[in-house]
């Protein structure tokens, strides 16, 4: 098996438009996670064809019998939404 060389990748980076979080106002910490958080859809908008082409191939594999195991990381899983 081969490894899998990770540091290339856009989340294994510093993100500079929030290199300072821990230095603004609260209001300003908001917006900065607020405007990284916007960018998403854009982001996954661009893989929509290879995430279609791996849910495709998962699926053949799970109606053959096999597992697919999920394993992510990050606080996206924790929050159940906000209710301001």
């Amino acid at each position: 098996m081969s490894s899998i060389q990770l540091g290339g990748l856009q989340t294994e980076r510093r993100n500079s438009n929030s290199k300072d979080i821990d230095q603004v106002s609260t209001t300003q910490l908001c917006r900065i996670i607020n405007n990284e958080d916007a960018s998403v859809a854009a982001a996954v908008e661009k893989c929509i064809p290879t995430i279609a082409a791996a849910i495709d191939a998962l699926a053949v594999r799970g109606r053959l019998g096999g597992r697919v195991i999920y394993v992510g990381a990050g606080t996206s899983g924790r929050f159940d939404g906000c209710s301001c």
